[in-house]
């Protein structure tokens, strides 16, 4: 790709670029500085945020190319889907979707990690001495799962519409 197309992309997008590292700046500053913080339930939302956000930003690129080899009419092979994609969109076919994925990642992350960390801490407290701990931590989990399934899946499927 020539330089001045790369200028001429960054142009056109000026407004988006300057919202995504301003965004990016303050994410990743608040993940850096909550390493600092007393509340455990916070500390433990922004980890779970940011190991969320790694995992779906780092494999955004196969999720692209399984949701389209899976979406198009015709059988055709990952290895084929992906030249396709290339040859018709370039390198930035493959990144279609990424800002869904960053945000829904970061939001549901927090969600379920701090919800999770709160509901465990609640439950174990009420029913620590009535139940096996490892039902308590069951009905944590699938509680926050539950719950955090609402956040999830409006991002997950913007992701895969995308």
């Amino acid at each position: 790709m020539k330089l001045s197309k790369a200028f001429n992309i960054l142009h056109f997008h000026r407004r988006r670029v300057a919202f995504t590292a301003g965004a990016l700046t303050v994410y990743f500053g608040t993940c850096y500085h909550a390493k600092n913080w007393q509340n455990e339930i916070l500390r433990i939302g922004i980890a779970g945020s940011l190991a969320n956000v790694v995992v779906e930003c780092g494999f955004h690129f196969a999720d692209t190319v399984n949701i389209r080899t899976k979406a198009n009419e015709t059988y055709i092979s990952s290895a084929n889907m992906m030249q396709k994609i290339y040859r018709k969109e370039g390198i930035f076919g493959f990144g279609k979707g990424i800002s869904a994925a960053f945000y829904g990642a970061a939001i549901y992350g927090f969600a379920y990690f701090s919800i999770y960390k709160l509901l465990k801490t609640y439950l174990a407290d009420k029913f620590g001495g009535k139940y096996d701990m490892a039902a308590v931590y069951l009905l944590a989990s699938f509680t926050t799962e539950c719950l955090t399934l609402c956040v999830k899946f409006p991002y997950d499927l913007m992701k895969c519409r995308l």
